[in-house]
């Protein structure tokens, strides 16, 4: 699932924030909240490869501060999405999809210190 995830998350940098970063119409705030976006989705992508890792090591405990992390990554970003592009497709359905896709995880998590 994570890989997925990483993978999906990498996509919508290059094909979404990427490209709006070359539009020459992208105004400084725009630009500072993509570029915002961007850093913290790779830190996203980051804390999803810990994540991993930790689940692995069995160290479960870690693996829920990661996916926490990752979850206020991507809040981050969508705070200033949001203020520049109001409720913006693109955003909002990756926004949804990896918030549930954390949720998801956190739960797995969960049920494994039972």
């Amino acid at each position: 699932m994570m890989e997925a995830t990483m993978t999906k998350t990498e996509e919508f940098i290059a094909n979404v924030i990427e490209q709006r970063l070359e539009e020459p119409d992208t105004d400084i705030y725009a630009t500072d909240c993509l570029e915002t976006c961007k850093s913290v989705y790779q830190d996203a992508v980051d804390a999803m490869k810990k994540a991993e890792e930790d689940v692995k090591a069995k160290d479960y405990y870690k693996a829920n501060l990661d996916i926490s992390a990752m979850t206020t990554d991507i809040d981050t970003c969508n705070e200033c999405a949001i203020s520049i592009y109001g409720e913006d497709t693109e955003f909002r359905q990756f926004d949804n999809w990896i918030q549930g896709v954390a949720s998801e995880c956190l739960e797995k998590i969960s049920a494994l210190t039972k």
